[in-house]
């Protein structure tokens, strides 16, 4: 299992979910320019995301997508700042530490 890296979102999330759902398991995007801290449920995967607060307009930020078949797999998640994402996720071998940095 090998994270697919993208760079940006803009109003891809709808492509990105589809994409997801056809040949990726896991996926990491920076400058999203999503605001807060969070995970949400969508069609196709769960996805984690860490940006900067309401009040700063949007800028850099970190999302991991992971797709729904493995979605029930995920140990837990960290948000370190809104540059940087933690997430463990339960494998057969143990478990897969994915951690997103945006410089």
């Amino acid at each position: 299992m090998q994270p697919e890296m993208l760079r940006g979102l803009g109003e891809k999330e709808e492509e990105l979910d589809k994409t997801l759902y056809e040949n990726i398991k896991i996926s990491v995007i920076t400058e999203s320019k999503k605001k807060l801290q969070g995970a949400k449920q969508i069609s196709n995967c769960t996805v984690i995301y860490s940006g900067v607060n309401r009040y700063t307009s949007g800028q850099s930020a970190v999302m991991i997508w992971v797709h729904k078949s493995i979605s029930n797999k995920i140990d837990y998640y960290k948000f370190w700042s809104d540059r940087i994402i933690e997430t463990r996720v339960k494998t057969q071998r143990g478990h897969l530490t994915i951690l997103r940095v945006y410089a």
